[in-house]
């Protein structure tokens, strides 16, 4: 089958052997996979999965085929009691703990360091070839595939694992019905998150950004405020949307040091800042920036109930990704396809998808 492979800081697209398919697993085809901003930092090097969750640089796998934003289609399944399921449109959960460790048993299998997490480095170090959901076909744990709602297109299921994760990170604000919130970053992650933000009842939401696509569709989804910071201080800008008082949380999905360190401007005391992208360098943080009990928290991944919940969420309509989708390529223009994720500024990309 075709697949694209990520070796040596290149991709191309490879014919490999089909994966054998396990007892507990469904075979998809898959119809659309994402291209998410951790596919182009394992490009570059990075390895976003043992970053995030472990605060570590683990060496990356050789060979891997990327892609875990994934939907398509049952055609196969391990197990015969399961045959009903065959033809059936779903969105895959790509991520699994075992279930036994510390965070496992806390219900915290996002954080869980035996994660298998496929399109990941996680959990494959025995195999040859890391895999993912690039494919023509997929294997997935059986119930971790959920079945796609009919009003949902294949195209903006992609944007249900990003949902998941911007979910998880609304979470780890609190209680935001009412409140004011900012959020740094407007690409399809960040775009999610004012799109929950808004489900959950908080406002105003203020949304900063440099791209004018991005400030746009922060509107569209319910932004009362969007800050360009080539234009205008953010700082300031938040300061006078709050009545001086600053933002409730502040929920960052940049992850550069300036706009960190910009996040604890734009909280109150006692507000909260959450950081969705986390790396290896380090950097200055001044202690008076967490002064009058502003919390820095970091957000990995998500748990396993916020991905029914955002598949609700996008069925319903409160959530949507159809006006990110703003390229769709072959597989075999998956080359073509990571370019263009990789230079949003130049591109215009929000969301790039493969279609095998």
């Amino acid at each position: 089958m075709k697949a694209v492979v990520m070796s040596d800081g290149k991709v191309a697209v490879r014919d490999i052997p089909q994966p054998a398919l396990r007892r507990d697993q469904v075979m998809v085809r898959v119809r659309a996979c994402g291209i998410c901003g951790s596919d182009v930092r394992y490009l570059q090097g990075e390895n976003p999965w043992s970053q995030h969750t472990l605060g570590a640089q683990k060496p990356n796998p050789k060979r891997m085929v990327p892609g875990h934003e994934v939907a398509g289609e049952i055609v196969e399944v391990g197990d015969p009691s399961r045959n009903a399921r065959i033809g059936e449109r779903v969105v895959m959960m790509v991520f699994r703990g075992d279930d036994t460790c510390f965070y496992c048993r806390r219900g915290l299998p996002n954080l869980c360091e035996h994660t298998q997490h496929l399109g990941h480095s996680a959990g494959w170090d025995r195999d040859r070839l890391n895999p993912g959901g690039m494919a023509e076909l997929c294997p997935i744990w059986a119930d971790h595939a959920y079945k796609l709602p009919d009003r949902v297109s294949f195209e903006e299921a992609t944007l249900l694992d990003g949902a998941g994760v911007a979910l998880n990170a609304v979470h780890k604000a609190g209680d935001v019905a009412g409140e004011p919130v900012a959020v740094t970053g407007c690409g399809s992650v960040g775009l999610l998150v004012i799109q929950i933000l808004k489900a959950l009842g908080a406002g105003p939401v203020i949304g900063i950004d440099t791209a004018d696509k991005s400030l746009a569709l922060a509107q569209e989804f319910g932004a009362e405020v969007i800050v360009d910071p080539r234009k205008s201080d953010p700082v300031e800008e938040v300061s006078k949307a709050t009545g001086g008082v600053g933002a409730a949380v502040a929920l960052d999905t940049v992850g550069a040091d300036e706009t960190l360190i910009q996040s604890l401007r734009l909280v109150r005391r006692g507000g909260t800042v959450v950081t969705l992208v986390v790396g290896m360098r380090e950097m200055a943080l001044p202690l008076s920036a967490i002064s009058g009990e502003r919390a820095l928290v970091s957000a990995a991944n998500f748990r396993y109930a916020d991905f029914p919940a955002v598949i609700e969420l996008m069925a319903e309509g409160r959530i949507s990704g159809k006006p990110m989708v703003t390229h769709v390529l072959p597989l075999d223009e998956a080359p073509r396809a990571f370019d263009i994720a990789a230079d949003k500024a130049k591109s215009g990309a929000v969301k790039v998808v493969l279609q095998p």
